[in-house]
């Protein structure tokens, strides 16, 4: 059989690209284009209406002198890491619990999946009406109890771990629902051999259930740190607005309201550079781990 010539070979290759054109346009467009523009945006000085003028390194010299953004790094450390270990946590534990075959256990995976079909903006409304500290369900329940209505997120001590609730409750069925996938991937006869060798529940989820969903865990966590970090933005601007006093303004908010409030395109391009660095070093961590932990 004879080998193409060069000409079909360069009409099949050029065909190749025509085809990819269109999806490497909008992808140069609306990706490559958008993160070029803003790590040079980050190295000026530019605002708004302003003119843009190159400064180098000095809106990221100024972040680490900046109580604000130290506060905001601090919080949104203490966000990701309690949404990633407790989300991950419910989410397995309620995976192998729901991960049978039934009629029932099919309505409860529904049942827990709703929230996340539910559009996080309009989530975010009903638990700030749920928080009300004067007509909230949560205040009323606390009433019932004799107990005192709680300002939930008018308090500063309370208003970050009422947040991380409420996105918590959002987004974890989502990951139950990839728990169970891996879950159904394990093979039923490990099991039965550990349990007919006189394992118990915890001991087959410990030396079986859990070594085999590995990668399982590695891919929820790195994709809940993600999204604990870029993708919270609706919940702080629709419940708290950052507030009170801060206490839950994450690096998220904090980049809109330095570029669309106070004007400074450049230092919050800076901002958003770092939160990117910041993510994909933590996430090269995990894989790191998750590595290791195969070995």
């Amino acid at each position: 059989m004879r080998k193409p010539g060069l000409a079909a070979r360069g009409a099949r290759r050029f065909g190749a690209y025509l085809y990819l054109a269109p999806a490497l346009a909008v992808i140069g467009v609306f990706v490559i284009y958008p993160t070029a523009n803003l790590f040079y945006l980050s190295l000026c000085k530019a605002s708004i209406m302003g003119r843009t003028r190159f400064i180098g390194l000095g809106n990221f010299s100024s972040l680490f002198s900046s109580s604000d953004f130290l506060s905001s790094l601090r919080t949104t450390a203490i966000f990701m890491v309690a949404v990633v270990v407790i989300q991950t946590l419910v989410a397995l534990i309620v995976a192998i619990l729901v991960e049978q075959e039934s009629r029932s256990m099919g309505l409860m995976r529904t049942i827990f999946f709703l929230p996340v079909v539910l559009p996080f903006v309009v989530a975010a409304f009903l638990w700030k009406f749920l928080y009300n500290p004067d007509f909230g369900l949560f205040g009323a329940v606390l009433s019932w109890l004799g107990l005192p209505r709680q300002g939930f997120l008018a308090e500063p001590s309370q208003a970050l771990p009422s947040l991380i609730a409420a996105c918590i409750w959002k987004s974890w069925a989502f990951f139950m629902m990839i728990f169970v996938a891996g879950l159904k991937e394990i093979p039923k006869e490990l099991h039965e051999c550990a349990f007919l060798e006189g394992a118990g529940p915890w001991q087959r989820a410990r030396y079986v259930t859990l070594p085999l969903l590995r990668r399982t865990i590695l891919f929820v966590v790195i994709v809940t740190t993600m999204d604990s970090v870029a993708k919270v933005f609706t919940p702080v601007f629709v419940m708290t607005g950052g507030g009170p006093r801060g206490a839950t303004e994450l690096l998220v908010y904090l980049v809109w309201r330095t570029a669309f409030r106070l004007g400074d395109i450049g230092y919050a391009s800076a901002m958003a550079v770092f939160m990117f660095l910041f993510v994909l070093a933590v996430n090269l961590v995990q894989l790191k781990l998750g590595r290791q932990s195969d070995e």
